[in-house]
């Protein structure tokens, strides 16, 4: 089968403490054909012996390890700045891959120079007709849009299309265009992570295709409520650096309104002290805002109003349990989309 296995793609696995996660994973790319010695493990700061028992177990499989825990970003740079192959598949160690899924996201990049990610649809492991990301898409408010959550893989359909933004789960990704954009925002830990480095591709002009044909199977996990603190500051921080600035001042009155509403959301599900802090945080990184920016103008080629959405917003169901609360999220999506819409026809076209 190593003959099927794409020779100019070289297949990144982060992992953290994953010794009783990473067999699955490592598996499925042995049965996709996939060489050890195209495989690196970047171990960021495991206690449970992981990057030994890839040593011993899969010999062959090449392990860096990194000494401090600062989230994955910095392990997804290693991988694709160290890459000697000008494609890498980077994916997380509770992800297992189907046979041809890296093969087929490697042929949809031979139809388009402009296709810089190829992202597969991402099921549950445990439910593998049943959609994670599909679709996926960055809101103007800076929230996660994924109409395909939960639906199944035959109705998403089998054509390839162009989205958003892809999670990081399993991406396979241009190395070029990831420099080109200054890789993974080293700084985000987690939260809004791979939605950044992917809209910086779109921000770039390049593509980011959905194959069907590829999936990823998830081993998922629901995340605590520690990483609310990392979403509310890394979003802010995300508009700050790639929104255009007149993109700001438009949305400055939606955003002012969904601010105070969130804010009042999170005091009453007791968490008014993690807002406040992700809120200092965020104080801590503006001082880099206009180098960032600079950045970000650098490589613009397409603008916020043909990238953004005013689709409606993912929002974790324990926050949005009574039917209230329900119907008030549907009344709000339709004002923001209507509020986006308009923008796009007037102050931003």
């Amino acid at each position: 089968m190593e003959a099927c296995f794409p020779s100019d793609v070289s297949v990144v696995v982060i992992t953290h403490n994953a010794k009783g996660n990473i067999v699955p994973t490592l598996e499925s790319l042995e049965f996709a054909g996939c060489p050890r010695t195209q495989i690196t493990a970047i171990d960021v700061a495991s206690i449970d012996g992981c990057p030994d028992y890839i040593e011993e177990k899969w010999p062959g499989v090449h392990v860096i390890r990194l000494a401090s825990n600062l989230g994955p970003n910095p392990a997804r740079n290693i991988g694709i700045r160290n890459a000697s192959t000008p494609f890498v598949f980077i994916m997380d160690s509770d992800v297992s891959v189907e046979s041809k899924t890296i093969l087929a996201l490697r042929s949809i990049m031979e139809t388009d120079s402009s296709i810089a990610i190829a992202s597969p649809v991402v099921v549950y492991a445990d439910k593998p007709n049943t959609i994670q990301y599909a679709g996926t898409g960055i809101h103007f408010i800076c929230e996660a849009v994924n109409d395909w959550q939960g639906k199944t893989v035959e109705e998403r359909g089998t054509d390839p299309r162009v989205i958003g933004c892809a999670s990081a789960c399993g991406l396979l990704i241009l190395r070029d265009a990831a420099m080109k954009v200054g890789l993974f925002d080293e700084r985000y830990f987690l939260g809004k992570d791979d939605g950044d480095f992917t809209h910086r591709i779109k921000i770039a002009g390049f593509k980011i295709m959905e194959v069907p044909e590829a999936l990823v199977h998830h081993r998922h996990n629901p995340r605590g409520t520690n990483i609310f603190y990392y979403q509310l500051r890394n979003r802010w921080h995300f508009m700050l650096k790639n929104y255009e600035l007149r993109t700001l001042i438009f949305l400055f009155p939606i955003l002012f309104i969904h601010e105070g509403l969130q804010a009042m959301l999170l005091v009453f599900k007791g968490m008014g002290k993690t807002y406040i802090k992700a809120i200092s945080g965020l104080f801590k990184m503006a001082s880099s805002l206009p180098k960032d920016r600079a950045f970000v103008a650098g490589f613009r080629v397409c603008r916020d109003k043909d990238l953004l959405l005013g689709d409606p917003l993912v929002v974790r169901e324990d926050f949005i349990k009574s039917p209230f609360l329900k119907k008030g999220k549907k009344l709000y999506d339709n004002i923001l989309a209507s509020y986006w819409n308009l923008l796009r026809k007037t102050a931003l076209s």
